[in-house]
């Protein structure tokens, strides 16, 4: 993901949860309205404690994110491990060990800073149990006007324990200020595809807390939809009711279907993608508009096989596939490739009723996490 340039980490915060909402009352005298003189003011309830107080979701955020723009943090250290944790810490790793066996072991691949965080926090009535989990929305430096924002779910996992990054994803989302020339194009090097129509903002209670969907557990269904309807064998492609049709259903499945049809490959090969639900089960997110955001961690099992016994293949040089096989230009009969993605799926608000539509996906560029071949001869 490296965007290849240095930037100061950002610790704005653009909204604030958990505010007192403040009472005032008058003087008590007979001509200001107010109530007659030693009658008890009327009280107004604190607000509902949250799961973190904003200044320590700060301090989080500002830790992981020195972690993440560091050498030291890139690497397979107990440091990476205080900050990061699931689905993000294997990913990490997995980096690391690639980078290592690459012999580019010093290299930063994410050195541009995450500015303007927002914090999303929920109240520990709608979090009783263990993990927990606050998100934050933030910048990246430099593009703090356009529409991808960054998004990163952090999670404890008992009580007094550290809170760690467990996934991360980006959306499009509405723009702080006006947007200029933008496109979400403009942002391909983060590796995750954008819906090019934004989402609204994350949806805050009367005292500032996140609102959660009532109905998370079956929410999160769909992300088990989602990986039945992107696991298939070449030269299929699927098709699915259940979401709606754009780049990042259909074509993409379109895209994947094309691999095996890539001139120099000749149709001499096949692909089968295995999707599973990973990871933690993510708090879904109700937006302003009343649509919910259900953040789906996913494995793929990526399986290449020749369509005859004869016919073998490569890895291009240099490529994360043959650093982890650590076979230089071998011939292959077959792989199997373990990869880890995310998918960011928007359900409809009850009002507006319709199908599911994925918001932003790396479907098309998985972290690569494990491999193996068998090799030909």
């Amino acid at each position: 993901m490296g965007w290849g340039r240095a930037a100061a980490v950002g610790t704005a915060v653009v909204l604030m949860a958990g505010g007192a909402a403040g009472c005032t009352g008058g003087t008590g005298g007979k001509g200001d309205g107010g109530s007659p003189s030693g009658a008890a003011k009327p009280s107004v309830p604190p607000p509902p404690p949250l799961v973190i107080a904003q200044a320590d979701a700060e301090k989080v955020f500002g830790r992981f994110e020195w972690e993440r723009r560091t050498p030291a943090g890139w690497k397979e250290t107990d440091a990476t491990s205080q900050v990061a944790t699931g689905p993000l810490l294997a990913e990490w790793k997995a980096k690391a060990s690639i980078r290592t066996l690459r012999n580019t072991p010093g290299t930063e691949p994410d050195s541009t800073g995450l500015v303007n965080p927002s914090f999303v926090i929920p109240a520990e009535r709608d979090q009783p149990s263990y993990p927990r989990y606050f998100v934050v929305f933030s910048k990246a430096n430099g593009w703090e006007n356009g529409p991808a924002t960054a998004v990163h779910y952090f999670q404890q996992e008992a009580p007094g324990g550290e809170w760690k990054a467990a996934v991360e994803t980006w959306v499009a989302m509405e723009a702080p200020a006006p947007l200029e020339s933008t496109s979400v194009s403009r942002f391909a090097w983060t590796t995750v595809q954008l819906r090019p129509t934004p989402v609204a903002a994350a949806g805050r209670d009367a005292a500032g807390a996140a609102v959660l969907s009532p109905t998370a557990e079956a929410d999160r269904a769909v992300c088990g939809r989602f990986a039945d309807y992107t696991s298939f064998t070449t030269p299929d492609e699927p098709e699915s009711d259940a979401f709606a049709p754009g780049p990042l259903t259909g074509e993409m499945v379109a895209k994947l279907a094309a691999k095996a049809k890539e001139p120099e490959l000749k149709n001499l090969l096949t692909y089968t993608f295995e999707h599973e639900v990973s990871g933690p089960a993510l708090p879904v997110l109700k937006t302003a508009g009343g649509s919910s955001l259900v953040a789906c961690p996913l494995t793929r099992t990526q399986k290449t096989r020749g369509k005859e016994s004869t016919v073998t293949f490569t890895f291009g040089e240099g490529s994360d596939d043959s650093a982890l096989l650590g076979a230089k230009d071998k011939k292959w009969r077959s792989a199997d490739a373990k990869q880890s993605l995310t998918a960011l799926i928007e359900l409809p608000a009850a009002a507006s009723p319709g199908p599911a539509q994925v918001v932003a996906c790396n479907c098309l560029d998985p972290q690569l996490l494990e491999i193996t071949g068998k090799r030909a001869g």
